[in-house]
């Protein structure tokens, strides 16, 4: 049965992130979501809060926290992997800016691709990233339906405005299904890591991050809280890919789980307080 469940909860990721993919390219004008990838010190915040201040919280939390080291790593791991496809959903819960959610996830997705294969061997030791096998599942399961949706979105008009609604209900029972396999399935993890620092390392660093992210991100309010979301919201994708590449430490892969489930829980809730405070 767990088996089962375990095969659906991967069909279950594919499916959330291809039709979210699909529904932010269809509901979105490319024009619209490229601007803010033109303003440089968008561009430069962003890279520095994902690449330069979430390592090293990570690094500095995890000298001075007593972690397990496959904890530490897991930490260190999705401290250095930004871009996850979650944003543009955290950015709607808040009522933030969709079009430059779609942005900053683009701008770290790829910022991630670069930096994870030539910095993270010097954070963490025995790791040696593939480029070409991080790349690949953002490349098939969120750029080429992002593109599609673009595509959909400027040419077949009339089409999209059928299959839109449709992908988006698709979307968000994937998504509360996603949720639900994400608790159930790793329980078990969860209660394991209660007697470590685990789980409340990961949500002070995910709240450091976004509190950071809010700070310095401008005078728009709706730009600011999506900033702020998509520094606490890592890629778990990227950070698994390495883990299992690199590492081969079950310990380190439960760090990243129990992350996914922490941290998406958590931004959840912060989503719909900057909600309220709109």
């Amino acid at each position: 049965m767990i088996e089962i469940l375990e095969k659906l909860g991967e069909v279950t990721v594919l499916a959330y992130v291809v039709s979210s993919m699909l529904v932010t390219g269809m509901s979105q004008r490319l024009g619209d979501v490229l601007a803010p990838l033109k303003e440089p010190r968008s561009v430069i915040v962003a890279l520095s809060l994902n690449f330069v201040a979430a390592p090293l919280l990570a690094i500095l939390l995890s000298r001075t926290i007593p972690l397990q080291p496959a904890h530490a790593t897991g930490l260190l791991l999705l401290g250095a992997a930004a871009g996850a496809p979650f944003i543009p959903k955290l950015a709607d819960v808040a009522r933030g800016n969709l079009p430059y959610s779609v942005a900053i996830m683009l701008l770290l997705m790829v910022g991630s691709i670069v930096f994870v294969p030539v910095v993270l061997p010097f954070i963490v030791l025995g790791v040696s990233p593939d480029p070409v096998r991080i790349a690949e599942p953002l490349i098939f399961s969120m750029l080429f339906p992002l593109a599609i949706g673009f595509a959909l979105n400027a040419r077949l008009g009339r089409v999209n405005n059928i299959l839109l609604p449709i992908l988006r209900k698709l979307s968000n029972l994937t998504f509360l299904l996603l949720l639900l396999l994400l608790v159930g399935l790793n329980l078990q993890a969860l209660y394991e890591t209660l007697g470590s620092y685990a789980i409340g390392t990961y949500v002070l660093f995910v709240v450091a991050m976004v509190l950071l992210g809010y700070a310095v991100g401008g005078m728009d309010s709706r730009k600011r809280t999506v900033l702020a979301l998509a520094s606490g919201q890592r890629n778990i994708s990227v950070a698994l890919v390495v883990s299992v590449e690199s590492l081969d430490d079950p310990a380190v892969v439960i760090m990243l789980l129990v992350g996914a489930v922490a941290g998406l829980v958590v931004l959840l809730g912060v989503a719909r307080l900057l909600r309220a405070d709109e």
